[in-house]
């Protein structure tokens, strides 16, 4: 086909003039074999003013979505094109068309009715009273979340499109201060504790959070009596200076002021907070001490001490060379230093600390504070303060006792709603209570010095009286009950300030000796040889290669050992009275551990 004849062709079919039309030679025409074949010419022909994309273009056209104003506009395709495809997957947003709900991918037509809505979410605003643990104040918690009203995000025309959400913030309402005031009253809280500013402070707030919205009268808290000690009444360790620790004449406490009882408080409730009943303390002079004005001095060197109220100091007697058959027994009302060792069949007896700048071989030594002995203890009994040892262990049951006590005093109230069966019950639980517990007490009556049990004995058959009386309806029942209750609470107090005056043995080393504490016992060096040691409180052996060859070992609450036992499983037993008490160590076979009345369980890792 020439040039002339491929125009006229496309002015024909385009119906176009040919001097609209554009004409591109893409090959021309040729003649092969001699001219007895033609190839005709190849041409690229458009209207003047348009490329060839867009012709195609306007043939084959994709339908279209777009999102204008919250309107979903949909054009459909043309010649080859496809129609437009919209993905939909907002939780917050309902799409219809034609009258059904859809999700995911849809495809779409001009013709389609488009509804969309929204799942708005409402702002929320809620409150609740809560008062402080003293009921001293009384806050209002707010919680505040904004609403969400949603709209479609616009959407630029394209063939694959997502509705896509944005939305306007709804602030919450604010809240009416009657409706807190209501609430406050509601729980309890007295319209004068409310503190009206606060409170619309709060309603207005817009942030959600915890506001003061009631404050009671708060108390004025008693103060006890000013005195200040000196700095050596309360040292617990024996001193290794060996030398007094204070010196006569030395100021020892002084009264700074008197004690002063509080003025009881208002809750929001308007109930009484209590303050502490105080007493005011007077400075007395114990033995060894004066009181001259507000302050108490010392009356000869020694060391210092404060028991139930009264200073006094404890004089020191020191002894040079070894403590022999050639001596006396020594039983002195202080302290006793030996600078030597004690040797065998000697005696000492000690109201304060007894130190052995050496070793004790066979011998006694008694001690109302604490012992130390800086070499080994061969045989003899080393005692430290040891009828208080089982304070660490009892005062827990006695505490139990005394609130099973209590809560029986609370269920002989015949409130409403109750009626004699529910006390009697009341009596039979609590009755039952305190039998277990003596129970506890029995199984570790090992401990006690005979005078101790006696009272343990005594006060387990008054409660059975008290029981018996009660149970008939007696008066004197109830009357022995709050006698019981009265020296219980005075027992527990005298146990509580003996423990705060700990006793402690500390050795070396001990072999076939005895060693008891009402408090700790301390082994600073390699162990002990077939030693039975009883310690109020604790067990320890400091040095972790030390080592416990037989023996008994009994403490109240724990025992820290090295190596415990023996290859050849040489028979040691160890036991702590607490159930929560632990036993630790590396152990061999032939060891007996007990944790109360249980065999604690151990892995013999040492063979």
């Amino acid at each position: 086909m020439s040039w002339a004849e491929a125009i006229e062709k496309a002015a024909e079919e385009m119906k176009l003039p040919k001097d609209g039309l554009t004409v591109k030679e893409i090959s021309k025409p040729e003649k092969k074999i001699m001219g007895l074949k033609k190839i005709p010419g190849v041409y690229e022909i458009l209207p003047k003013g348009m490329e060839k994309e867009e012709i195609k273009e306007r043939e084959d056209v994709n339908g279209t979505v777009e999102v204008r104003n919250g309107q979903v506009l949909v054009t459909d395709p043309k010649g080859k094109g496809v129609d437009a495809s919209l993905f939909i997957h907002e939780d917050q947003l309902i799409v219809n068309i034609n009258g059904e709900p859809v999700t995911g991918n849809r495809t779409l037509k001009s013709q389609d009715v488009i509804e969309v809505s929204f799942e708005h979410l409402l702002p929320e605003v809620h409150f609740q009273v809560e008062p402080s643990e003293s009921m001293l104040e009384a806050y209002v918690e707010i919680r505040r979340k904004s609403g969400k009203r949603y709209r479609l995000k616009n959407l630029e025309k394209t063939s694959r499109g997502s509705l896509q959400l944005e939305y306007d913030a709804l602030a919450p309402d604010p809240i009416d201060p009657e409706q807190v005031r209501k609430a406050l009253e509601n729980y309890g809280v007295l319209p004068e504790f409310i503190l009206e500013d606060a409170v619309k402070k709060a309603c207005e707030s817009k942030d959600s959070g915890k506001f003061l919205v009631a404050k009671g009268k708060p108390p004025v808290e008693s103060r006890k009596t000013d005195i200040d000690y000196c700095s050596e009444i309360f040292v617990k360790e024996i001193t290794r200076g060996l030398e007094p620790v204070v010196m006569k004449g030395t100021k020892l406490a002084e009264k700074n002021g008197e004690a002063v009882e509080g003025i009881p408080g208002v809750d929001v409730k308007g109930a009484e907070i209590k303050v502490q009943k105080v007493k005011d303390e007077e400075l007395k002079a114990a033995e060894g001490a004066f009181l001259d004005g507000n302050a108490v001095y010392a009356e000869r060197d020694g060391r210092p001490y404060l028991k139930k109220g009264e200073i006094g100091v404890v004089p020191l007697l020191t002894v040079v060379g070894d403590l022999d058959k050639d001596t006396e027994d020594i039983d002195f009302d202080g302290d006793v230093v030996v600078k030597g060792n004690v040797q065998d069949h000697m005696v000492i007896r000690a109201t304060g600390n007894i130190s052995i700048i050496g070793s004790v071989y066979h011998s006694e030594l008694y001690a109302e504070q604490n012992i130390e002995v800086q070499g080994k203890v061969i045989g003899g009994t080393l005692r430290a303060g040891d009828e208080n040892a089982v304070f660490q262990t009892l005062l827990p049951i006695v505490e139990k006792v005394i609130l099973v006590v209590e809560a029986m005093f609370t269920g002989l109230q015949l409130t409403e709603g109750r009626t004699v069966q529910d006390i009697m019950d009341n009596i039979s639980k609590g009755k039952e209570e305190i039998e277990v517990l003596f129970q506890e007490i029995k199984q570790i009556e090992e401990i006690f010095i005979p005078h101790q049990m006696q009272v343990v004995e005594e006060i387990e058959k008054k409660f059975a009286y008290v029981f018996k009386e009660i149970r008939l309806l007696h008066k004197e029942g109830f009357i022995e009950l709050n006698t019981l209750y009265e020296r219980l609470l005075s027992m527990a107090e005298m146990m509580r300030e003996e423990l705060l005056d700990a006793r402690l043995i500390k050795v070396y080393y001990a072999q076939n000796a005895t060693l008891k504490s009402s408090g700790d016992v301390e082994i600073t060096g390699d162990g002990s040889y077939q030693s039975s040691i009883v310690a109020g409180s604790e067990i320890r052996f400091t040095k972790f290669a030390s080592v416990v060859k037989g023996g008994t070992l009994l403490a109240g609450r724990y025992i820290k050992a090295g190596i415990v036992g023996t290859p050849s499983e040489i028979q040691t037993f160890l036991k702590v009275l607490d159930r929560e008490g632990d036993i630790t160590g590396r152990f061999y076979k032939g060891t007996t551990l007990m944790r109360k009345d249980e065999l604690k369980e151990y892995g013999a890792i040492l063979k």
